[in-house]
């Protein structure tokens, strides 16, 4: 699971537990104005992520973890229930999307909300 820290220039992700050790142990940060849009979406979270890359993990309906190359675009994947994943949309950053599941999706989406409608 990821968790989710804001300050004032960037969105800080965290990976918790396990997926820390296999998908990305270092934090990934994000600044505020390479988000373009996040919004709660199982659907998107329950696709196929696409081909690995790098050091990913692709373990269908159980998790998906790490980085992924699909239609030319490279997502970061941190996902084992869909129900609870958010996709963050980025532009001009090294990810175009990141699929992230959180403990709360809607407070999770209205801190991003909050800090990018932000000047």
């Amino acid at each position: 699971m990821a968790v989710l820290t804001a300050t004032d220039t960037h969105l800080t992700i965290r990976l918790t537990g396990p997926r820390r050790v296999f998908g990305r142990w270092r934090p990934l940060t994000v600044p505020w104005d390479r988000i373009t849009c996040a919004r709660i979406d199982p659907e998107a979270a329950r696709a196929f992520p696409g081909a690995r890359w790098g050091v990913a993990t692709n373990v269908p309906g159980v998790v998906n973890l790490g980085s992924f190359r699909r239609a030319g675009r490279l997502d970061f994947w941190d996902v084992g229930d869909p129900d609870r994943a958010i996709v963050v949309e980025l532009d001009g950053a090294k990810y175009d999307r990141l699929l992230l599941e959180v403990d709360d999706p809607d407070a999770a989406i209205a801190m991003i909300h909050a800090m990018t409608s932000q000047d």
